[in-house]
C-alpha cells in the first residue's frame, strides 16, 4: 500500500513539473525563443570561431564578432534576395491585371457550366464580399509589417546572444559543472559535448540538405522555364527547415505555379512527377544520410514536437522543439533512469537500411 501510495506521489509530482516546464515555456516565449535560436545557432559557428582563436590566433572577442558577423551576412544575404524577388513577384501580379481577369473569367465561365451559377449571381456574390475580404487584406498587411519589424528586432537580439554566449561559451561551462557533484562531472562533461555535437550536426546537416535541395530545384526549375524560379526555389529550400509540413509546402508551390503558367498536360505532369522525386530523396535519402542517425528520432514524436512547438512557441516552435527534442534524447540515453524514454524519442531504421545509409554517409564525408 504504501508502495503504491509513493509511486503515485512520484507520478503526480512528474506531471506537476511538465505541466510547470510547459507553463514556463508558454509564457516566457518572448525571452526564451531568441535565447534558444542562439544557443543553436552558436553551436553553428563554433567551429569558425575555434578555428580563428587556434589556427589564426585572434583573441576570443574578435573571433566571436567575426564569427557572428560571418552569420548575420549569411541569413540577411538570403532573406534580402527572398523579399527582392517577392517584391518582384507582387509587382508583376499588378502588371498582369488583365491576364488575371481573363483568368477569372474563365474560371466563371467553368462554374456556370459545372454549378448552373450565373455570371450575375456569381458578381453579387463578390462584390458582396470584396469589401470584407479589402478589410482582411488592409489587416493582414498590417499584422506582417508589425511582425516583421518585431522580427527584426528579435533577429538583432538573437546575434547579440550569440555574441556573448561564444564570449563566455567556457565560463558557461565551468559554472554548471560547480553544480555537479565530482562522481557525475565526466559523464556530465560528455552528455554536454555530444548535446553540442548533435545541435551543431542538425544545424549542419539541415544546411547541406537545404543547399543540395537548392541544386536539384535549380536545375528542374530553369530547364522548364518557370517563371519566378528565384522566388520558389529560396522559399521552397528555407521551408523545409520544419520536417513534414515544410517540405510539402516546398514542392506544391511550384507544381500549382506549373499548373498555373505551364503550356501543356504533358509539361506539368512531367514536372510535377520530378519535384515529387526530388522530394522523396530529400526526406528519404539525404536527411538520414547527411543529417545522421544520432539525430534521427521516431517520426511519432517528430510529429508530436511540431504539433507541441506551434501551440506553444507558434512558427519559432515549428523549427527549434524538433532539435530540442533531439537534445533531450541525448540526456535520456545517458541517464540509466531515462534510457527508456531515449529509446521510445528514438527511430533506428532496420538493419540492411541501415548499414547502407552508414555505408554512403562515410564515403560522403571521405
Amino acid at each position: 500500500m504504501a508502495n503504491s501510495k509513493s509511486k503515485l506521489q512520484k507520478a503526480n509530482s512528474l506531471l506537476i513539473f511538465c505541466f510547470l516546464i510547459i507553463a514556463g515555456l508558454y509564457f516566457g516565449a518572448s525571452v526564451l525563443i531568441p535565447i534558444t535560436f542562439a544557443i543553436f545557432l552558436s553551436t553553428l559557428v563554433l567551429p569558425i570561431s575555434n578555428f580563428l582563436e587556434m589556427r589564426l590566433e585572434m583573441g576570443r572577442i574578435f573571433s566571436s564578432l567575426v564569427s557572428t558577423l560571418i552569420l548575420f551576412l549569411g541569413i540577411s544575404v538570403i532573406f534580402f534576395f527572398l523579399f527582392r524577388h517577392l517584391t518582384i513577384f507582387l509587382n508583376d501580379l499588378l502588371d498582369r491585371k488583365e491576364e488575371i481577369i481573363k483568368f477569372v473569367d474563365f474560371l466563371q465561365e467553368n462554374l456556370v457550366k459545372s454549378t448552373g451559377i450565373s455570371l450575375e449571381e456569381q458578381n453579387k456574390i463578390i462584390q458582396e464580399n470584396l469589401s470584407e475580404t479589402l478589410k482582411n487584406v488592409q489587416v493582414f498587411l498590417s499584422d506582417t509589417l508589425s511582425d516583421l519589424t518585431g522580427v527584426i528586432l528579435k533577429f538583432l537580439l538573437t546575434l547579440i546572444y550569440v555574441i556573448l554566449i561564444l564570449i563566455n561559451r567556457s565560463k558557461f561551462f565551468h559554472f554548471f559543472m560547480k553544480y555537479i557533484p565530482e562522481n557525475k562531472k565526466e559523464n556530465t562533461s560528455h552528455i554536454l559535448n555530444q548535446t553540442k555535437l548533435v545541435a551543431h550536426n542538425y544545424l549542419w546537416g539541415r544546411i547541406q540538405v537545404m543547399l543540395i535541395l537548392a541544386i536539384m530545384y535549380t536545375i528542374t526549375f530553369f530547364a522548364y522555364n518557370l517563371e519566378y524560379s528565384v522566388l520558389l526555389i529560396i522559399f521552397g529550400v528555407l521551408v523545409t527547415i520544419i520536417p513534414y509540413i515544410g517540405p510539402f509546402v516546398s514542392g506544391l508551390f511550384p507544381i500549382l505555379f506549373m499548373m498555373v503558367l505551364g503550356d501543356s498536360s504533358l509539361e506539368i505532369i512531367s514536372f510535377s512527377v520530378i519535384v515529387l522525386i526530388i522530394q522523396l530523396i530529400e526526406s528519404y535519402v539525404l536527411e538520414p544520410v547527411i543529417i545522421g542517425s544520432e539525430v534521427q528520432q521516431s517520426p511519432l514524436f517528430v510529429v508530436l514536437a511540431i504539433v507541441l512547438g506551434g501551440a506553444i512557441w507558434g512558427f519559432a516552435g515549428l523549427i527549434l522543439f524538433v532539435p530540442l527534442f533531439g537534445v533531450l534524447k541525448i540526456i535520456f540515453d545517458n541517464s540509466n533512469e531515462l534510457k527508456p524514454l531515449g529509446f521510445l524519442i528514438g527511430y533506428e531504421r532496420p538493419g540492411a537500411g541501415a548499414d547502407l545509409y552508414q555505408k554512403i554517409k562515410r564515403k560522403l564525408k571521405g
